[in-house]
């Protein structure tokens, strides 16, 4: 005996509900609501909803999630089937899981020859995790061949050749998913940036420059514009540019420094000193104090200019330019301090100690 729906019930006239009351056993007698929910009540507790189990490829790719490789394995191979890529991409990836790199990679490889050309990008993913960045970017290419507006794809290959050590080729690739994908302006910055740290100064400058234009709110631009010009020799500009993000935030420790490199450029060693003082109290780095030290033996404050040293030096045991700095101001500042009791003062001065000349370098904002 089939029972009915509850929308049947809800919309039956009454002699159909007298009918399904005495098919059910049920008592027809009442007003037509009562009876009504009468049937449903009984429809309701007597329909069994139909029991849910995942399947084998939801099974597998959980116990990927939760960690047992091992046994998502064993069901993603229980589940592969002729021209089907996605049991391979899904076993690949229990296999990279499991940290089985080289199988790994073959899964993934074999998904792309059933069709997913995805799987070029995870094999990518796989090879650069073992080390192998130019086998990385050819799977790269293999996958740009039929998806060439690709954006992760550009951006993979960039990454990877970046880490090959092919710089050059790096920012072609981010300039080609620049211009292709406009409607993105991160990826101006990003090139920008890229081009700051291969020390192409004036094409970092004017697309920084482009992408803040496109991003106003985009500090980090910004700032990296500002380490752009300054290197450039575009000193004014780069401190105009650097005063600019101090007023939209006061607490950014690399626009601070970059501008106090600017002004010991310009001469203003007073300026100079107050703003890498404030970048060392925002952030404690090696290469902000390093300036800092330099800016204030300049300044001729042997005193503030060892105890930046020394902290570089706590933080960065044995940096060369530290203990260079340490070597100038004439050893250990304890050295300096009044004798201790029972000691006699040495009337001689200390020879005086020639200081090179050496320029603070900037600090660029991360990417």
């Amino acid at each position: 005996m089939s029972l009915p729906s509850l929308a049947e019930v809800e919309h039956s006239d009454w002699p159909a509900l007298q009918r399904m009351c005495e098919t059910l056993g049920l008592n027809p007698k009442g007003r037509s609501a009562v009876v009504r929910m009468r049937v449903a009540d009984y429809v309701r507790h007597r329909v069994h909803p139909p029991s849910w189990r995942p399947a084998r490829e939801h099974q597998a790719a959980l116990l990927t999630r939760l960690g047992h490789p091992d046994l998502a394995e064993r069901v993603w191979e229980s589940t592969i089937q002729l021209e089907a890529p996605a049991p391979w991409v899904g076993l690949g990836h229990a296999q990279l899981a499991g940290g089985f790199l080289a199988e790994a990679a073959k899964s993934f490889a074999r998904a792309a020859q059933m069709g997913d050309p995805s799987g070029e990008l995870h094999r990518a993913e796989t090879l650069a995790a073992g080390g192998d960045y130019q086998g990385a970017v050819g799977a790269c290419e293999a996958y740009l061949t039929t998806h060439a507006r690709d954006l992760r794809g550009l951006l993979m290959k960039s990454t990877f050749l970046a880490r090959s050590g092919f710089e050059e080729e790096a920012i072609k690739v981010l300039h080609t998913a620049a211009e292709l994908h406009p409607e993105v302006p991160l990826l101006k910055r990003t090139l920008g940036l890229a081009l700051l740290r291969s020390g192409h100064h004036a094409a970092a400058a004017d697309a920084l420059q482009e992408a803040a234009h496109r991003n106003p709110k985009d500090i980090d631009a910004q700032v990296g514009r500002g380490a752009a010009l300054l290197l450039a020799g575009r000193t004014r500009e780069a401190i105009g540019v650097l005063r600019e993000t101090l007023e939209t935030d006061s607490t950014r420790a690399d626009s601070l420094n970059n501008l106090g490199v600017a002004y010991l450029a310009m001469g203003r060693t007073k300026s100079a000193a107050v703003n890498l003082e404030r970048a060392a109290k925002h952030r404690e780095s090696p290469r902000i104090l390093l300036n800092l030290g330099k800016v204030m033996e300049d300044a001729h404050e042997p005193a503030e200019a060892v105890r930046a040293y020394d902290q570089v030096l706590k933080l960065r045991a044995k940096d060369p330019e530290a203990v260079a700095g340490r070597k100038r101001l004439g050893g250990p500042t304890k050295s300096r301090r009044s004798p201790r009791k029972g000691t006699v003062k040495s009337s001689k001065r200390a020879p005086r100690t020639i200081r090179t000349k050496s320029t603070p370098t900037t600090e660029a904002p991360s990417s």
